[in-house]
This record gives C-alpha cells, structure tokens and sequence, in this order.
C-alpha cells in the first residue's frame, strides 16, 4: 500500500479544501480493493492519534482544522466531566447533557461549543473513539428480576443493569466483574454481564482482588513467560564471566528495606588522601531479558513492578527478580558497575561504566546501617566490623554529595512518608510514620549520582536513550503558591524564569515550623510531574541537566532499556541499537504505566486508611487543614493520616464566607476563622467505605475564635 502518514496529512493539508471522501483517498494514493481493509486500519489508527476524524459521508479530515479535539475523558461523579487534550494545558468541561454516552476514560472527539465562565472551554462529545472500561469492577445491588452494578470507581457515574439471567447467580453486596454489553445512551443505563465474582464487599482480603481488576492489572504470568524466565535463571557461564570486569574480591553490599527481596544495586568504596572510588553495581538483567521474548514484551507490558501493604506484582517473574537477577549474599551476580572517583568536594573527576560480574558480601538493612553509623552501635559495629569503617566512609561522602546538590538547587520536598500495617489477612491494624535515616539518604545520593552519569554519558555520546525528565514549573502555576505563601509572611518572590534555589531556600526556612508540611505539599502539588522521554530536557527539582534511571532494572522497564543503550556504546555494537520510535514508544508508555501503579497503590492505602479509621468513629482528633472550598474544609487527622471533609452544613453555629484570596472560611458574626494549615480538633462522625468517603465534624476549637490578620500578596500580573 503505498501511503505513509506523512504524505497523507500533507495531502489533507495542502491538497484539499475539506475533508476527503474514502474513494478519493483510494484514487489518489493508487490502493486496490485488495488493500481497502489495510487502508481502514491505516486510518483507524490515524483517528486514534487525533489528527484526523472521520465524518459524515464517510469523509475523512484533519481534526484541526474542524476545531474538533480528540482527547481522554474524566468523569465526575455528578455525570459531568473534563476531556484531557495531550499536550495541551486546558481541559475541556462537558456538560451532562453533552455527554453521548461516553464514560469515563473514554478516548473521545470533541467539539468546541463556548466558554464556561468565559474561562475554560466547553464542549459537547460528538463520537467515542475506543472504549476503556469493557470490564467495570463494582457492588451488586439484587433487586426481583434484575441488578445493578454500582462502579467502585465513582468517576464511573452509571450504574450497570444487569438482567437476572446474565447475573452468574451473584449476591447482594458482592464485589463482581461485570462485562459491559451495550453502552449508555441517552436516558438509558449501560447493560452488562457478570463474568466474575470477586468474594463479599467486606472482606478486606477482596479490596486488592478488586483494584487490581478494576486497573486491568496483570496480576499472573503465562507458563511460557515462566518458563523463558526459568530457562535462563541458569548459572553463569565461564565465557561470559572472562568478557566482564572480575569484581568478585572487592568489598561490595547491599542496604535495603528490611523486608526486600530484589536487590537490584549494590555500592563499594575506597578512600586515599582525601579521593574516593565510589562504585554502584546495578543487576544486568539485559544479560537475561532480550529484546523480543516473551519475557521482555510481558515487563515491556508491565512497565514496573507495583508495591502496596503485604503485596507485590513484579515486572518480572520470581525466578529473575528474587533470584538470578537479585544482588544476594555470596554468590556471583552480573552487573553493570558505574566506577566514580570523586574529589573531597564530590566532584566526578573521572569514571568507567563497565559490565562486571560481583559477590555481595553483606545484605544490610536501612535500620542496621543507621545504628552503626548515626548511633554507633557498638554491638552492631562489632558484628559488621569488616564494612563499619566502609559505612562511615559513605557516609561521609553523602553527606559531601548532598551538600553538593543542594549547592547546586536541588529541592528536597521533606513530606512525612507513612505506612499502613495489616495483619495476614490484610485487616488494617494501625498507620506508623516512616522515618528517614542517613541510611536511606546515603543510597539515595549514591543512585542519584550514578543515574547522572549514566544519562551525562550516553547524551556525549550521541545515542538515543531515555531520560527521566522533570520540566520546569509554569510560572502561573506557582502564584498561587507563591501568594499563599506570602499570607503566611514567608517571603517569595518568584521570576518568570523559576529558579529552583529560591524554592528550596523558602522549603529551608519553614523546616521546623508547624505549616512545614502543608508548604512541602503545596510546593510540590505546583510542580510538573516528572516522565520518560526521548528528549534530555533535564530534571528540575532535581536541578541537574541530564538524568536517567538506570539503577532500578528489576522493577522499572526504562531503566532495563537504559541498560541496553549503555551496552550498545560498551559493546561498540550499532547492530542492537534502540530505533528512536521504539525508545519513544517506551518512554510514553512507561510513563503511563507508572501513573496507573502510582494510583493503585493510593487507592490501596486510601481504602485501608478508611477502613481502619471506622473503628474511630467518635473519636476527637487534632488534625491539619489541607483544603478549603465554598462547601467545606478539607481536615487530614496527625494520629491516623486520613484526610476527611467538615462540610459547611455541619457548622451551625454562624453563616461562613469562603475567602479564595486568604484560603479560608469566615464566620460572619461569631468571627472564627479556618485557613489552609490551621489546626484544628475534629470529631469523626461517619466513615462511608464504599464511597471513600470519611466526614468530620468540628470539635471545640476555642483558637480559632480570634481571626489573624494576615497581608495578603499582590498577585503578580
């Protein structure tokens, strides 16, 4: 067939006037009737990219041009929602009526119909180009001749009718898997059958059976991916070993959680008169995973392993992630090893990336490490004492690398990490606050190097690879920050082009101070959310020119790709070298994988939070406001970490105003007064699982009384 996308956008350009009818197309690009299946494919997959749409009479023209947009939706709850426009920093609202049967995550064309508030656009959804949700994971409600499927994802809006033949014999309040069947329409629910049922809606134990499914979530492998796996988990063959850097007696370990089980760096280092050898061993899962296997296409599919409480779902299977490629104790691992020596200031002054092969000789914990060099241990140092003297040492010279970055702008966003604990089956027990030690710290600054060097160096070398990118924020975005901050009389005063070092010394300041943490929340909620890309645009908040992740090949599908780039230079062997669409079709990909991982395991936490706090109802708790709107306060408890809403009806005590401008609610005659960071005590009044939904109600909070006055900033035009 020959046409190209190119010569066929080109055409739709320049040739015509207006959208081009199917025979034409056929004509003008000399296509048989052989090749008309081909072409409806060429042009199927040219509308899903949003250029073009196909319209009446069986035309086809570019999308642009008929102001229409094709983009993804995101439903609300209350039946209206926002379509998402790739590359673009406006959504468009639609409007329940303008709907047309789309659901949320629905890749749809969209028409421009005004304005909304004379702001943001508003549009009407003209056709649904693929459908997401084929499978809709959600509560059975039993009624005498029919059901429905109440969506756990609330941005699902429709129920999904069931008739009772199509039922699979569920029971009112289990967690099933419903197919969809025919699509909403006007005035009428979408039809479904139930394919699955997933167990009670009670039993914690079904709450990660139904996530998973509802995220359409890969949860087991194929016999032939584990048996791919298995069949070159073999020992290392001599030849290979002779072709590698011996690395086997030197000093090398690992520090990781105390419950890992796939360690994929391990660290070494020296120190002479003041220089350091800094060597980062990264597992050589390359050597295992080829291009073109199964094995590669299901991690390529998977993009990264998923961790939540009690549960993981690697990338790869266990015969490679737990065993051959895990960095364990006493026993050969090929790697790929970034040798760094380093001045007393941490200044790289020379490197080898090499394929080695190493012998851990230790596997440390975070905790053990933090005893031995913060709290000095004396049992411990005496345990370890063939590596203390080398842990101090990295401690040292982390340090020296963390002053360094920081120097240099990095910003350090210091929000509080928790974590949630469940018994065996998967019951909450309680919510711990995660403490970071040096330990933490120390491997962190050792990766963030070795990823720098890593992207410095294939960037110098000219080969296509793929960078961790972190754009710079859109100064807009940060007024509001930068206004809100200003009301709290911290000074910032940010310039079109932000300068990461203002934001980090502002973060320096409020450490300590009781709004730290909602600033830190802020400050990042401002930022741009870092992605993979084809282009080394650089890394903001990290304030380096070049970044790549390259030290986590286990669990994350760019870093083994990076793997690859970097043996393609070693090997001087152009013959396995990335074509740049696959490298870009692996970094938007991975990056879509790692937002969907990134909410499942919120979602996961979040439930848990929510169910535990429902053995609290009653309770009075301090708590921090986090958000502040015309219909409520947003309250995040300090003991429990969940976040809940004291709506505006519940306080009864006086007529409140909402005040965008000074984040707050006022009351009119009583003068009390809630802002964005304030504390407050609240009572917890009633915890709905289903709905996630958590509501407070005020306690006593006589400090709340006398209103502050605050300067508010100037906003900045």
């Amino acid at each position: 067939m020959n046409i190209d996308k190119e010569a066929f956008l080109k055409y739709l350009t320049s040739e015509r006037k207006g959208p081009a009818p199917f025979r034409e197309i056929m004509q003008r690009f000399q296509i048989s009737k052989k090749e008309k299946r081909r072409l409806n494919l060429f042009l199927s997959e040219l509308i899903l990219t949003g250029k073009i749409v196909r319209v009446a009479d069986d035309k086809y023209g570019l999308a642009e041009a008929m102001d229409l947009k094709v983009g993804v939706l995101s439903g609300h709850r209350n039946g209206f929602g926002f379509v998402i426009i790739e590359d673009s920093e406006q959504d468009i609202f639609i409007p329940p009526p303008m709907m047309n049967g789309a659901m949320h995550g629905d890749k749809v064309v969209t028409r421009i119909t005004g304005s909304k508030d004379g702001k943001k656009k508003e549009g009407e959804i003209i056709r649904v180009l693929e459908r997401v949700n084929k499978e809709i994971v959600g509560v059975y409600e039993k009624s005498k001749h029919f059901g429905f499927v109440v969506p756990d994802d609330k941005k699902i809006w429709h129920n999904i009718y069931v008739h009772k033949n199509e039922s699979k014999g569920a029971l009112e309040g289990q967690k099933v898997v419903v197919k969809v069947t025919e699509w909403p329409d006007k005035g009428r629910n979408p039809e479904g059958e139930i394919t699955e049922i997933l167990g009670d809606k009670l039993d914690p134990e079904v709450d990660f059976k139904a996530i998973i499914r509802q995220h359409n979530i890969r949860t087991e492998f194929t016999s032939e991916v584990i048996a791919g796996a298995k069949a070159v988990a073999l020992s290392i063959p001599k030849e290979e070993i002779l072709n590698r850097r011996d690395l086997r007696k030197d000093v090398v370990f690992t520090i990781d959680g105390e419950d890992a089980k796939d360690f994929d760096d391990a660290v070494s280092l020296t120190e002479k008169n003041g220089e350091y050898q800094l060597g980062v061993h990264i597992a050589d899962v390359s050597y295992y995973v080829k291009p073109g296997t199964a094995l590669d296409e299901e991690g390529a599919e998977r993009g990264n392993s998923i961790y939540f409480p009690n549960h993981v779902i690697p990338m790869l299977p266990e015969a490679l992630s737990n065993e051959m490629c895990s960095l364990k104790p006493d026993v050969d691992r090929l790697a790929m090893s970034a040798i760094m020596n380093l001045d007393a200031n941490g200044e790289i002054k020379g490197y080898e990336l090499v394929k080695s092969v190493i012998n851990s000789k230790r596997r440390m914990t975070y905790n053990k490490v933090s005893k031995i060099v913060e709290d000095k241990d004396n049992a411990l140092r005496a345990e370890y004492a063939d590596i203390a003297p080398t842990l101090d040492t990295m401690l040292k010279l982390a340090k020296i690398l963390n002053k360094k970055r920081f120097n240099d702008g990095s910003i350090d966003f210091d929000l509080p990490e928790t974590r949630i604990i469940l018994d065996k089956h998967d019951v909450p027990l309680r919510v711990e606050k995660v403490v970071r030690n040096w330990a933490h710290r120390l491997i962190e600054e050792f990766m963030l190097l070795t990823n720098e060097v890593v992207a410095t160096h294939i960037f110098r070398q000219g080969l296509s690879s793929i960078y961790r990118v972190h754009d710079v924020p859109d100064y807009d975005d940060l007024i509001e920050f930068e206004r809100f901050v200003n009301s709290l009389n911290y000074p910032l005063k940010l310039k079109e082009e932000v300068d990461p070092k203002l934001i980090q010394a502002l973060l320096k300041k409020v450490k300590g101070s009781p709004e730290e943490d909602l600033i830190n929340k802020l400050a990042l909620r401002s930022m741009k959310l870092a992605i993979y890309s084809t282009e080394a645009r650089g890394h903001f908040a990290l304030a380096k020119k070049y970044y790549s992740h390259f030290t986590s090949p286990i669990r994350r599908y760019p870093d083994l790709a990076v793997h690859r780039v970097l043996k393609v230079l070693l090997e001087k062997d152009n013959r396995n070298k990335y074509p740049q669409s696959d490298l870009m079709r692996i970094a938007k990909h991975c990056s879509d994988t790692e937002r969907v991982a990134e909410d499942v395991e919120e979602e996961i936490v979040k439930l848990k939070k929510i169910q535990l706090i429902r053995n609290h109802v009653g309770r009075v708790l301090d708590g921090i406001i986090t958000g502040v709107q015309g219909y409520g306060i947003f309250v995040e408890l300090s003991e429990l970490f969940v976040e809940g809403l004291v709506h505006i009806s519940s306080m009864a005590d006086d007529y409140y105003t909402f005040d965008e401008k000074q984040y707050a609610i006022f009351g009119r005659n009583n003068k009390k007064r809630f802002r964005l960071g304030d504390s407050v005590k609240v009572k917890i009044a009633k915890v709905d699982v289903d709905k996630r939904q958590v509501d407070f109600v005020l306690a006593d909070n006589e400090a709340m009384k006398r209103p502050i006055k605050q300067k508010t900033a100037r906003r900045r035009r």
